[in-house]
């Protein structure tokens, strides 16, 4: 099985989402102040472990970063990809 992430098919406020085979990726945040709260992402069970959560981080840092904010990690994927991704941690709260 290949990894088939399309692309970012939307970037509301509070939402982030990826087109995947199997349906849509998504990560959800809220803002406040200057601390991007990341609370939740989501993949399809059968795009798992092709990199669409890790997508979604990556766009979400790089967004926060453009925004001048800090993340705080409320979601357990969060957590682990910072741990994945040392040069990410200069950016949390």
């Amino acid at each position: 099985m290949s990894r088939d992430i399309i692309s970012i098919v939307n970037k509301q406020s509070g939402r982030m989402s990826l087109k995947t085979s199997h349906g849509e990726a998504e990560l959800l945040y809220k803002i406040k102040g200057k601390i991007m709260v990341i609370y939740h992402t989501f993949t399809p069970v059968e795009d798992r472990g092709y990199g669409a959560a890790a997508e979604l981080a990556e766009e979400a840092f790089a967004f926060a970063k453009k925004k001048g904010l800090k993340v705080k990690p409320d979601c357990p994927y969060i957590v682990h990809f910072i741990r994945e991704h040392a040069e990410y941690a200069l950016e949390l709260v």
